[in-house]
């Protein structure tokens, strides 16, 4: 069931597969064709000394279209448990952790939409790149907190303009409402309705709030 699953349904969309590597070229450290199995074309890819692969699905073998990219990495030898591996999911942005045979696999996949946009494609290699960072980080592959390997999160100055402290109320006076404040003037006119807690309807038939009139937020009286 999980191969039709994933190898199932048609896409319509394609990219060029000699777009996609020549994007890999320019953004690794090495690109290196490992296999191929009929439309599967599998790369091998070094990123500052972490290894994965990249396969490439396409709509024919030989086509040079590809209709879907997956991403695996497999870590051997570390610390790996349940716990490890729930944390992480809860944490990964495009990727799935799983352990086999004590081993831990990282995984993504992601079917190809519109004409080719190497910006688009660079976010999804980012965004797997921030899903091994967490990975890594989190089965003990380095000391430190995250915050230590980021670009100048150890300078004193950019650690001060960059903190945000929990606003100081006055006993009874209502908080700060910093969501709101961030999403803007339209969203802090308004404050969540008391009588419906923001669902817009109340009681056991579920009728529309009159407090609010629907709409789960009242302005600011």
């Amino acid at each position: 069931m999980l191969n039709r699953f994933f190898g199932g349904g048609s896409a319509q969309a394609t990219w060029p597969l000699s777009k996609v590597v020549a994007t890999l070229e320019k953004h690794y450290d090495s690109v290196e064709a490992v296999a191929e199995d009929g439309p599967l074309k599998i790369y091998g890819l070094s990123d500052n000394g972490v290894n994965f692969i990249m396969a490439a699905l396409q709509n024919a073998p030989q086509s040079g279209q590809v209709i879907e990219i997956g991403l695996l990495a497999r870590f051997i030898g570390f610390p790996i448990s349940i716990d490890v591996i729930e944390r992480l999911n809860r944490n990964l942005h495009i990727s799935v952790a799983a352990i086999e045979r004590d081993e831990l696999f990282l995984m993504a996949g992601v079917s190809v939409t519109g004409g080719y946009d190497e910006g688009q494609f660079i976010l999804i290699l980012n965004s797997w790149r921030r899903d091994l960072v967490a990975t890594i980080h989190g089965i003990g592959g380095d000391e430190g907190t995250l915050s230590d390997f980021f670009p100048g999160a150890s300078v004193e100055s950019a650690r001060a303009f960059a903190t945000n402290r929990a606003p100081e109320t006055a006993s009874g006076a209502a908080p700060v409402e910093v969501l709101s404040r961030f999403l803007g003037k339209d969203a802090a006119a308004q404050v969540i309705c008391d009588y419906c807690g923001g669902r817009g309807k109340r009681g056991l038939i579920a009728r529309r709030c009159d407090d609010c009139d629907g709409l789960g937020f009242v302005h600011r009286r």
